[in-house]
């Protein structure tokens, strides 16, 4: 009989909320900005505060995908091998593969970390002169642990590592009987099998497209107009005149509908059964543009 498999989380809680509250303050930040673009006239103020807006709120879905990737990670360490889980991403290594396993700091050397890394998200891949590729999947710089195979180094930062090293141990006292199939899986391989895919890339190719097409239409009916109205009161009345400025509101709802519909979709696209899901929110991002495209020539 197999022994049961010892699953490790690496640090969380911090880096959650670091990540969470990044992503909030960003959108508060791009709202902000784009709610003054929204009540300027026309000209380069506009123009800088809506692309100002666009710029805080763009690195929103990087920062959300590295907060659910963080509360989707561990690392199960069984009897014929381990199970690397970050996000998207998954290792499978046969144990008699692993030819060591060491803390980082007992290198003698501080190890460089990716780039872009910041607590919560060490990823991707560094290769270091003394040791070769090495690829992250930690949280935390502090506490990272290696795991060499002939491929490459990985570096990992359970919570208990003191206990991962114990349980390594006694897997390789008991020894492998049935090793773990090799078996890796990466979100670029993922997206590259979302666009081969040609209903999902024409309905998400259709969506930006027809986004563009509201952004070029607003742009080219804005500067003949002195005011707008849009919609009516209760009882029925036009309400108070806005600066034509605010006809920019609608390519912005269009283009953060499909951003959100694209990262939604892409989330229920990995099962089977549920790519029906993703394929009505990308029809959506491609109806969403038309509606408000229709709703602006009645303006």
């Amino acid at each position: 009989m197999s022994e049961p498999a010892a699953a490790f989380q690496p640090p969380r809680r911090p880096a959650i909320f670091l990540l969470i509250g990044a992503s909030v303050a960003l959108l508060a930040a791009g709202g902000v900005c784009l709610w003054f673009a929204f009540n300027q006239s026309l000209g380069w103020q506009m123009t800088l505060l809506l692309l100002g807006g666009l710029a805080l709120v763009a690195p929103v879905p990087l920062t959300a995908y590295r907060a659910y990737a963080l509360l989707n990670s561990n690392y199960t360490l069984e009897r014929d091998g381990l199970r690397l889980r970050w996000g998207l991403r998954a290792e499978d290594i046969p144990l008699p593969e692993i030819e060591w396993v060491r803390p980082a700091a007992e290198l003698g050397y501080a190890l460089p970390l990716p780039p872009l890394a910041w607590p919560g998200a060490i990823l991707g891949t560094r290769s270091v002169p003394e040791l070769g590729p090495v690829e992250f999947m930690a949280s935390d710089a502090a506490s990272l642990l290696l795991i060499a195979t002939p491929q490459k180094i990985y570096a990992i930062s359970p919570a208990d590592a003191a206990g991962f090293m114990r349980t390594f141990r006694d897997s390789i006292e008991l020894g492998s009987l049935t090793p773990l199939e090799a078996h890796s899986t990466r979100p670029v391989a993922y997206l590259q099998s979302v666009w081969q895919d040609r209903t999902a890339r024409i309905l998400v190719l259709g969506g930006l497209g027809c986004a563009l097409l509201l952004f070029i239409w607003v742009g080219l009916m804005t500067p003949g107009q002195t005011s707008i109205t849009l919609g009516y009161t209760p009882p029925g009345q036009a309400p108070e005149a806005l600066p034509p400025a605010r006809l920019l509101l609608l390519p912005v709802l269009a283009a953060l509908t499909w951003a959100g519909d694209l990262i939604v979709g892409l989330f229920f696209y990995r099962r089977d059964d549920q790519r029906p899901a993703a394929y009505l929110l990308w029809a959506g991002s491609i109806l969403v543009p038309l509606l408000l495209l229709a709703a602006s020539l009645q303006i």
